[in-house]
């Protein structure tokens, strides 16, 4: 497979570092800004720091479903991410970062696939079905990755 692809985009946010990075660290916000996932729970009682999961709860089409996501770097106020079914198991990782600037905060989105996808149950997924996913991924967040920033500004500043 060809080298990880890694999708970034950013904004600036009239509004402080540590207040953004509130709003995306409370995972039970994420449906506010995001256009598949319509919210998250944090897994028994879990807030956001390094190795507490949360299940985040998405529509994609008419397809409703539920992941688990492991938290894997909280520095507040600068930066949030998390992997889909975890460090050890998952395959993307979403990550944002909060840079203050004179105008306020430049917030940094960002995808990346960390490695090949994952069995499926007990079956491995071909290496063409695999490179299907990829690209089917790497298309939808390059298409959609600018909707949860500009919603993340929109509520920030209104």
């Amino acid at each position: 497979m060809s080298e990880r692809p890694r999708i970034e985009r950013s904004v600036t946010v009239a509004a402080p570092a540590d207040t953004l990075y509130d709003m995306v660290a409370d995972m039970t916000r994420m449906g506010e800004w995001s256009p598949a996932c319509t919210g998250a729970t944090w897994d028994e009682g879990a807030g956001a720091t390094v190795g507490s999961w949360f299940t985040g709860h998405n529509k994609m089409r008419d397809r409703s479903y539920d992941t688990r996501c492991e938290i894997t770097d909280a520095q507040r106020p600068t930066t949030i991410a998390w992997m889909q079914r975890g460090k050890d198991e998952g395959f993307t990782e979403w990550r944002y970062t909060f840079a203050p600037v004179e105008s306020g905060t430049e917030v940094t989105e960002s995808w990346t696939l960390v490695r090949d996808f994952p069995t499926q149950g007990d079956t491995a997924v071909s290496p063409s079905e695999a490179e299907e996913r990829r690209n089917r991924m790497i298309d939808a967040f390059t298409s959609g990755i600018e909707q949860p920033l500009a919603k993340l500004k929109a509520v920030a500043e209104g």
